[in-house]
């Protein structure tokens, strides 16, 4: 089951999913961020924000385009293996 939230940061929402672990079938679950939020938390030029960001950096695993989140859980999960699979 996929659960998509939103993750507030710096006065703004991010959409975050939270699914079974579909890469390493693991019991655990993995935290995927959008793209978005991605690029709130890192810079390429300057890299963290803030210490914050990186902390909540480390606890996504991977990082997709915001639009991939609107598919359907299985859908959701089938372009989470393809992409980072």
């Amino acid at each position: 089951m996929v659960r998509v939230n939103t993750f507030a940061y710096d006065g703004k929402e991010y959409l975050v999913a939270d699914i079974p672990d579909v890469i390493f079938g693991s019991e655990s679950r993995l935290f995927i961020g959008s793209y978005t939020l991605n690029i709130a938390l890192y810079d390429d030029e300057k890299g963290y924000k803030c210490h914050i960001a990186e902390e909540i950096d480390e606890q996504i695993y991977a990082y997709l385009d915001d639009h991939y989140f609107m598919l359907e859980d299985n859908d959701f999960l089938k372009k989470v293996k393809e992409l980072l699979d």
